[in-house]
């Protein structure tokens, strides 16, 4: 992808309110069902709407025409995983598939990094937690980072060792 392009999609898809995004990217992947971005972060809403089965089928998507969308793969076989476990959080599902899978690079690339810059959100307090933390943090899944602020105020640290590990 080149950088005009992706530059001209975050700038249409940035500032759009939470409840207007879901409508937006869906008016831009009738018109182009191929663009890696509108379908990453279909994904995402695809699992704050707990839709994980269409989340993922986006992110295979999304990483297939852009692989430098590292946490889309990643959020393939966390999205298979808690397809397979319902009624689990994510966050423990995700935390789970990124150990099995050897803990795999993402947020690492010039153009996965613009995109989660585009829909960063402030940290509620992520310097006292793992760098693994705080790059899930900026992965743009409101119920993901509903559940990291939780294990953060609660430190739960037993049921989210990975999230409270020194660096």
């Amino acid at each position: 992808m080149t950088h005009r392009r992706l530059k001209t999609i975050l700038n249409d898809l940035t500032g759009t309110a939470a409840g207007d995004l879901a409508e937006r990217l869906e008016a831009r992947y009738a018109v182009d069902r191929h663009c890696p971005i509108t379908r990453f972060l279909l994904g995402c809403e695809c699992f704050d709407r707990g839709r994980s089965a269409t989340g993922v089928e986006h992110m295979m998507m999304a990483h297939r025409l852009e692989p430098e969308l590292q946490s889309a793969a990643l959020l393939v076989f966390a999205g298979l995983n808690w397809v397979s476990r319902r009624g689990e959080r994510l966050l423990p599902v995700l935390l789970e598939t990124w150990e099995e899978f050897r803990r795999p690079e993402f947020d690492c690339t010039r153009t996965e990094r613009a995109v989660l810059d585009a829909f960063a959100e402030a940290d509620p307090g992520l310097d006292l937690v793992s760098p693994l933390a705080r790059r899930l943090w900026r992965l743009p899944i409101r119920t993901l980072r509903a559940q990291i602020r939780e294990a953060i105020v609660s430190r739960d640290a037993g049921l989210y060792p990975l999230l409270t590990a020194t660096a």
